[in-house]
């Protein structure tokens, strides 16, 4: 009897610590990024890094990002790279870009409230430490996975900087 009843209270208070934790990750991704006023950007409470929030060729439009993601060839990423540099923007590290995947969601495997309408597809990311033809990883947004891109495919864009100017 006693055996029991041991058994319901730890029952019991289980059940009411995973109601109290609400839904898996969702204090977590609430409390890890912050938007900024303008809703452009995201910032990232785990890594200090502040993110665009719209995919490149998109746009915030006070309610989500809206447009059609642009595309780019390595070369046409590093040319659009170079203009965006004077304001601290720059392309993601394989690291930085992979700590934006989240495999508690689906397609896209990202924060869909921090970056709304991101497509489950690759996005573009640097690779400093190449010694072969591989001039650059691709972080795939669909599951979370990375590949190796010698520039013959064109992947999506999603601009960091370490802090604002």
């Amino acid at each position: 009897m006693k055996l029991r009843q041991t058994a319901r209270r730890a029952a019991t208070i289980l059940a009411l610590a995973s109601l109290a934790a609400g839904p898996l990750g969702t204090a977590q991704a609430q409390q890890r990024y912050s938007v900024s006023p303008d809703g452009q950007e995201v910032r990232d409470g785990k890594t200090s890094l502040s993110w665009r929030r719209c995919a490149e060729g998109m746009a915030w439009n006070g309610k989500a990002c809206a447009g059609k993601p642009a595309k780019f060839s390595y070369v046409a990423a590093q040319k659009y790279l170079s203009a965006q540099a004077a304001t601290g923007w720059r392309m993601p590290t394989k690291e930085e870009l992979l700590s934006l995947v989240d495999k508690t969601q689906r397609k896209p495997a990202i924060d869909g409230s921090a970056f709304p309408n991101t497509p489950a597809a690759m996005f573009w990311s640097t690779r400093a430490e190449s010694k072969d033809n591989l001039n650059a990883w691709i972080v795939d947004f669909n599951g979370g996975h990375v590949f190796g891109n010698n520039g013959t495919k064109a992947p999506h864009l999603r601009l960091v900087r370490d802090k604002a100017p």
